[in-house]
């Protein structure tokens, strides 16, 4: 990878217009955005990983980038939390990070098993219809 992208660059790769990458980034979605001494944006390869995940969210599971700036914001934690257990020395701070880390992503998990729960019947709901559209041709016949 190149140590730095331009915004065109960047719109092609992602198929993303300039006026998306402003928005991710006025929304938070893109921290840190490095700028030139003139004041231009460019892209690292930091804010190109960024990208990447959250264009794969987006277009590949339909997030919305409320969610997307959910999932980033978890991620962060994360990371500090990652960080915070390998600066500590005893095992009860340990213990402490780990908690912490165990609760943030069972709150996840728990808000993702919601989302499945209600795919789920939304389904069910569509089978049913698809059911009776079948008995209704079966006895057409």
């Amino acid at each position: 990878m190149k140590e730095r992208y331009t915004v065109e660059e960047v719109c092609e790769r992602f198929s993303v217009t300039a006026r998306t990458l402003h928005y991710y980034e006025e929304i938070g979605l893109l921290s840190g955005v490095p700028r030139t001494e003139g004041g231009h944006r460019y892209y690292d390869d930091r804010i190109m990983v960024q990208l990447e995940q959250i264009v794969r969210m987006k277009e590949v599971l339909g997030i919305s980038l409320q969610e997307i700036k959910v999932i980033m914001a978890l991620e962060g934690r994360l990371g500090e939390i990652r960080s915070a257990y390998s600066q500590e020395t005893t095992a009860e701070e340990k213990r402490k990070f780990l908690d912490q880390g165990e609760i943030e992503l069972q709150s996840f998990m728990d808000r993702i098993d919601e989302r499945i729960n209600k795919l789920q019947e939304l389904r069910a709901g569509f089978q049913q219809r698809m059911d009776r559209v079948k008995q209704l041709k079966a006895m057409s016949d």
